[in-house]
């Protein structure tokens, strides 16, 4: 019973950067960079401050802050949140995989009392039935193989595989979506949101996310409260669950099929509503993180940027005052409508160079009352 607990002691031991946090993998890509935190704050578009926040615990980057992170660094988001690359070259039994993972969430008072309790308690049981992954996009895979998953996804086939029952009222909590988990996982969503059928559907995907990634052990997660954004959040697991979600809900063996060819914003409203039946944002950001170097999305509300999934250029924090997007607001139309323009790379991006030029498409939905922006980056020669 002992020996499982001691290997897995040794195994931290020898591999040290193992249980390296998130601000700690930053630290330690900015320094094989050669990088300042001044350096790498101006590359990632965020302040000096911060970098030095993240890289000492203080505080955990957003979901958005960590695409920007990534891009810079030149890792993807599942590196900086898992060290993924480390993992998986150096851990192969799934108990050592999933301590891991709870114990890069923990205090290091409760790590000792966590490691205490395995060493006392171990059988030599498996801690999780079937194959062991170390990121949420795996997860994701491996269900949509499980329930032989035909587009659209049906997120709630997959719920009643899992056992998972979903109730759908009016509810006096203050999150779109609740799973508490128990002998049978509930999901609840809540009617007051008024959400759109598509964003339901990525709230259940998130949710599921919660139950299936193995590491994830509280009793009961919430997503969305009032007026917040899950690319805003920093709690590592929404992001996780997040992460699942898009991959569950846009498959990646259908979707690089898709993208292979030059995607217009009406081409993407298609698949999104067509095909996948997921938000258009949805859509777009999957676009943009298969392409980061060349398309950016922005939502913007009064002519305020609220949201945005930049690829690997650095967006200015305004929207520029010749852009369609601010045009819909001195002009409101009462149908969905679509704007496009033709600007310089320089009105959008810190980054922009003289020879590059942004096809803009930016669509103004009056039920919703926000405009998303598609970017598309292009040279001179295109």
């Amino acid at each position: 019973m002992f020996h499982v607990c001691y290997n897995l002691i040794i195994k931290i031991a020898i591999t040290g950067g193992i249980l390296v946090s998130v601000g700690g993998r930053i630290a330690q890509m900015r320094e094989d960079l050669g990088l300042s935190q001044t350096e790498l704050a101006n590359k990632a578009g965020l302040k000096p401050p911060t970098i030095s926040q993240y890289e000492s615990g203080l505080r955990n980057p957003s979901y958005e802050a960590l695409i920007k992170l990534s891009n810079a660094l030149n890792v993807t988001t599942d590196y900086l949140i898992t060290g993924k690359e480390i993992q998986a070259s150096a851990i192969t039994d799934s108990q050592t995989k999933i301590l891991l993972h709870l114990l890069q969430r923990l205090p290091k008072g409760k790590k000792d009392t966590l490691l205490d309790y395995a060493i006392f308690l171990s059988r030599g049981t498996e801690i999780v039935e079937g194959p062991v992954f170390s990121d949420a996009s795996d997860y994701a895979n491996l269900w949509l193989k499980k329930v032989n998953a035909s587009l659209p996804i049906d997120v709630h086939l997959i719920a009643d595989q899992l056992g998972v029952k979903i109730i759908e009222d009016d509810l006096q909590m203050d999150y779109e979506g609740l799973l508490i988990k128990g002998e049978r996982n509930l999901i609840l969503l809540n009617r007051l949101f008024k959400s759109s059928h598509q964003r339901k559907k990525f709230t259940i995907a998130m949710l599921l996310g919660h139950i299936v990634l193995p590491w994830h052990v509280k009793t009961q997660y919430g997503v969305r409260k009032s007026n917040s954004s899950t690319l805003r959040t920093n709690d590592i697991e929404e992001i996780e669950a997040t992460h699942f979600a898009a991959k569950l809900t846009i498959p990646s063996v259908h979707f690089e099929k898709d993208f292979a060819k030059k995607p217009t914003l009406d081409i993407l409203k298609n698949l999104a509503y067509e095909k996948y039946d997921v938000s258009l944002f949805s859509m777009c950001n999957r676009l943009v993180e298969h392409t980061k170097d060349k398309h950016a999305v922005i939502q913007s509300e009064d002519g305020q940027i609220i949201e945005t999934f930049p690829g690997k250029r650095l967006l200015k924090g305004t929207i520029p005052l010749q852009s369609k997007a601010v045009s819909f607001y001195y002009d409101l139309p009462k149908q969905e409508e679509t704007r496009y323009s033709k600007l310089p790379a320089t009105d959008w991006f810190e980054d922009g160079k003289l020879e590059e030029y942004v096809i803009e498409e930016s669509i103004f939905n009056p039920k919703i009352g926000k405009v998303l922006t598609l970017l598309t980056v292009k040279t001179k020669d295109e």
